[in-house]
């Protein structure tokens, strides 16, 4: 990477500690790079995991989200939500290419400016190790995150992780910890290749073997996932092209 690479990271920066900790950093006039754009946010838990998707799309290399550190939360536990999506998010990131480096989560208090300051070169260290993001070469797997994490699946399973790992059932159970998370790594793999099979047909009706070659997934895998979203009413049999079907989004 050359040197005149400079990354762009977008911050969300919750108000009651990281924002305060960036503002006592401000004031000490402790130094760091001018590579963050920072977007003001009463909780870290307000942060959608669709917001750090759209920071990439809108031109940013990195996402960072400062949050309280875990018990100090102004609203008890909102920071144990935003650990849980963000460790979601990196899955996905992972999992679709862009690479879990790109979403950061870090804890600052308000007394913790010097901190802050750390963070802030640290994380543009390892973005601009990273390089610029490309936005438009990625845009199938941005779409394709965006729809997994629309997902009422994948939405549903982030804010159960707490009530059914803590709490029990009408028999007195709880789920294991490792068993929901194993269900949610399933969720989390089966929902992306989902929505991007959708993506891939977003422009018009496709072989399973076109699918492949846009996706870059396995043919057998995309012969199982076409019959589920199919029975989900989001794909259909649209026309044989010989004896090879072409199938179609539905709802578009």
């Amino acid at each position: 990477m050359t040197d005149s690479f400079e990354p762009k990271i977008l911050a969300f920066l919750c108000n009651w500690c990281s924002y305060a900790g960036a503002d006592l950093a401000g004031v000490s006039r402790f130094q760091y790079p001018p590579t963050i754009r920072v977007v003001r946010t009463m909780c870290s838990g307000r942060v959608d995991p669709v917001f750090i998707v759209e920071g990439l799309r809108s031109g940013f290399d990195a996402v960072a989200v400062f949050g309280c550190h875990i018990g100090d939360c102004h609203y008890l536990d909102g920071n144990l939500f935003t650990e849980q999506r963000m460790a979601m998010i990196r899955e996905l990131f992972e999992l679709s290419g862009i690479g879990a480096e790109r979403a950061q989560l870090r804890w600052v208090s308000a007394a913790e400016g010097q901190q802050f300051a750390q963070f802030v070169k640290e994380l543009s260290d390892l973005t601009r190790t990273l390089g610029p993001f490309d936005a438009k070469r990625q845009a199938l797997v941005l779409s394709a995150l965006e729809g997994a994490l629309a997902a009422p699946r994948l939405r549903w399973l982030l804010g159960m992780e707490r009530p059914l790992t803590e709490g029990k059932n009408v028999y007195g159970e709880a789920l294991d910890l490792g068993e929901y998370r194993q269900v949610k790594a399933t969720a989390v793999r089966e929902e992306y290749r989902k929505a991007l099979i959708l993506e891939c047909l977003r422009e018009g009706p496709l072989s399973v073997r076109q699918i492949a070659a846009r996706s870059g997934l396995g043919v057998y895998e995309i012969s199982l996932l076409l019959s589920e979203v199919e029975r989900a009413g989001l794909v259909d049999l649209h026309h044989y092209e010989g004896t090879t079907p072409q199938f179609v989004r539905l709802g578009l």
